[in-house]
Parts: structure tokens; C-alpha cells; sequence
């Protein structure tokens, strides 16, 4: 299937997604780059971590209030990027809102090794962000994924004021 370009006259094919491509762009994570939750400002933020992943342009900035035990209070992201950095950074501020340091340091071991390791025992805990398992077959999306989770990395370290954090090394 070719179309022409009233300009142009050679030949473009028609790109059509790939099984594997089309389960990875699952329901879940298409619904949560077009409506992401916990998506705007945190007047009153403890911590602001500022997310870049250079080789592609994805930008989060990422917004934590901790209570009083250190834990994740309130989580905030805003930013913009592709489908998967947006519904890795939705996902991931459902699941860590509320969350202890020591659940928050957790998850994020498990969602590392869930978009980097070949494992077919994937935490339950994870909920809705095993979808992001796919990710692995396509290196190039890891750093998408991991935008958000190495922001609030940077959070639990920072502990206030704010922080950059890249993909890629300085």
C-alpha cells in the first residue's frame, strides 16, 4: 500500500504497528498518557526533582510532599514526553502515593528489574504497572520508563529543596 505526496512522487509505504509494538501500547498506558492522574503543581512540595532524558526529549518534573516518617505524602509530576515516559510517571505516582520510604525504595527495585531483566515472576505488588513489562524488549524505552522512577530516586536522596536528575551521564 503506497501513497504519493502531491509534491513528492516516490512511493511511501503506509507503517503499520508490529504485534509486539501493539502490545506494548496496551490500553493502560495509552489511557494514562492521554489523561495522566496526579498530573499539575504541589504548592507545597518538600522536594523538586527536574527529570531529562536528552535522547529523546521527554521532561518530568516531579513534585513529593513527604510526611512525617519520611514517607511519600502527596506526588505530583508534570511535563511532557512519549506515551510511555507519561503513563510510567502516571502509574507511578498512583502507586506511590501514600507509600513508606522503605515501600517506595521497594517498588522501585521491582520496577527496574521488571522493564530491564527477563523475569516471568513479576511482583503483584507492581499492579497496573506490570504493563510496563514490554518495555524490555525495546532498550531505547527503558530510559522513557525510568524518567519518573529515577526522579523520585533523586527525591528519597535529595530530601528537599531541588535536584536535576538525566538518562544520560554528565
Amino acid at each position: 500500500m503506497f501513497r504519493f505526496a502531491q509534491h513528492d512522487r516516490r512511493p511511501r509505504a503506509f507503517l503499520f504497528m508490529n504485534p509486539e509494538i501493539e502490545e506494548l501500547y496496551q490500553e493502560v498506558i495509552l489511557d494514562h498518557s492521554r489523561r495522566p492522574r496526579n498530573f499539575g503543581e504541589l504548592a507545597d512540595a518538600t522536594v523538586l526533582v527536574h527529570g531529562d532524558n536528552p535522547a529523546c526529549g521527554d521532561e518530568i518534573h516531579l513534585a513529593v510532599k513527604f510526611d512525617a516518617e519520611g514517607g511519600l505524602e502527596d506526588i505530583k509530576f508534570s511535563g511532557h514526553g512519549c506515551a510511555i515516559s507519561q503513563a510510567s510517571a502516571s502509574l507511578m505516582t498512583m502507586k506511590l502515593k501514600g507509600k513508606s520510604r522503605a515501600d517506595v525504595t521497594e517498588m522501585l527495585r521491582a520496577f527496574h528489574d521488571l522493564v530491564t531483566k527477563e523475569t516471568t515472576d513479576t511482583p503483584k505488588t507492581l499492579g497496573d504497572l506490570r504493563v510496563m513489562q514490554g518495555v524490555r524488549k525495546f532498550p531505547q524505552r527503558v530510559k522513557c520508563a525510568m524518567l519518573a522512577w529515577r526522579a523520585v530516586e533523586q527525591a528519597l536522596e535529595q530530601g528537599s529543596g531541588e535536584a536535576t536528575v538525566s538518562t544520560e551521564p554528565a
